[in-house]
């Protein structure tokens, strides 16, 4: 089959297509006048391309898997240390975003708003304290000068 049915076919542009053929996890033949040609098998191969990214993993390691494949391996024992290293990278990053949500809710609880001097801008923007502009908006800086 050709690049456009390929590509239609895994659900990926040509343009993808080409971009794996060069990094080495697709092969073509040529015909006389230099149209690529795949076969059935590249079909599966983009669709499994596609689900492990979709699970995360980088391209260097799909690439791994596919060259592991092509040897005749089942890089299973491997295929299962980087979901491992997923899940850790997965577990840290949900940490990370409960830490920031427990943040954000405490920096919401912190103004009253009535009066306050906003004391949500006071945690998130202190300890700045530059001159503060007189005149119209987006003229130059001006420091006040105590009378």
């Amino acid at each position: 089959m050709y690049i456009g049915e390929l590509a239609r076919r895994a659900g990926v542009t040509p343009k993808a297509v080409r971009y794996y053929e060069r990094r080495g996890l697709l092969c073509s033949q040529r015909t006389a006048s230099g149209y690529r040609v795949f076969d059935e098998r590249a079909v599966e191969i983009m669709r499994a391309i596609r689900r492990a990214q979709s699970l995360g993993l980088p391209f260097d390691e799909i690439r791994e898997i596919v060259q592991l494949l092509r040897k005749g391996e089942q890089p299973c024992q491997r295929v299962r240390l980087m979901l491992r290293e997923k899940r850790e990278e997965v577990a840290r990053r949900v940490r990370e975003l409960e830490a920031f949500d427990r943040f954000l809710t405490d920096l919401e609880s912190t103004s009253t708003g009535a009066g306050d001097g906003c004391a949500i801008l006071a945690r998130v923007m202190l300890p700045w304290s530059g001159p503060r502009c007189v005149g119209r908006p987006g003229a130059a800086p001006a420091v006040r000068r105590g009378n």
